[in-house]
């Protein structure tokens, strides 16, 4: 057939080459696709967890204040800190310690609280998040 409208074949297998090429362009943009959503969901969990661990340590900074705030002078008179807070989120993902140093000693009217949350990353890595305050005795 001959007319404007119909191509010529290129000569030696040269379309098929082009074809090959395309392909391996396709191929490559579809790899580097698949490798950037899979960094953003890692990245994007990681965000999630961070923040659900910040929230927990708050709640449990809360409930200390709290403790504070029913008897201050026996709070402050007893000088004692639980070490270990628990366990928090889905199948216990979260395991908190919380650390407190009382101050001046034997007559304590501030607290320095630091709970921090420790988790598996899902790749063998731990990570935490620390969440320090200080409580004091007198309203400011």
């Amino acid at each position: 057939m001959k007319g404007p409208y119909f191509a010529k074949a290129s000569p030696g297998g040269q379309l098929m080459i082009e074809i090959l090429v395309g392909l391996g362009v396709i191929t490559t943009v579809l790899v580097f696709s698949l490798v950037a959503i899979t960094h953003a969901t890692r990245l994007a969990r990681s965000a999630r967890n961070r923040l659900e661990a910040t929230t927990y340590a708050n709640q449990v900074l809360e409930s200390y204040r709290n403790q504070r705030d029913l008897d201050k002078d026996t709070f402050f008179g007893s000088e004692t800190c639980s070490p270990t807070c628990g366990t928090f989120g889905i199948n216990a993902m979260y395991a908190c310690t919380m650390s407190c140093a009382f101050s001046p000693v034997g007559a304590a009217t501030v607290v320095e609280v630091e709970v921090t949350m420790s988790w598996d990353d899902g790749g063998g890595n731990m990570v935490s998040v620390k969440v320090p305050t200080a409580l004091s005795k007198y309203d400011i």
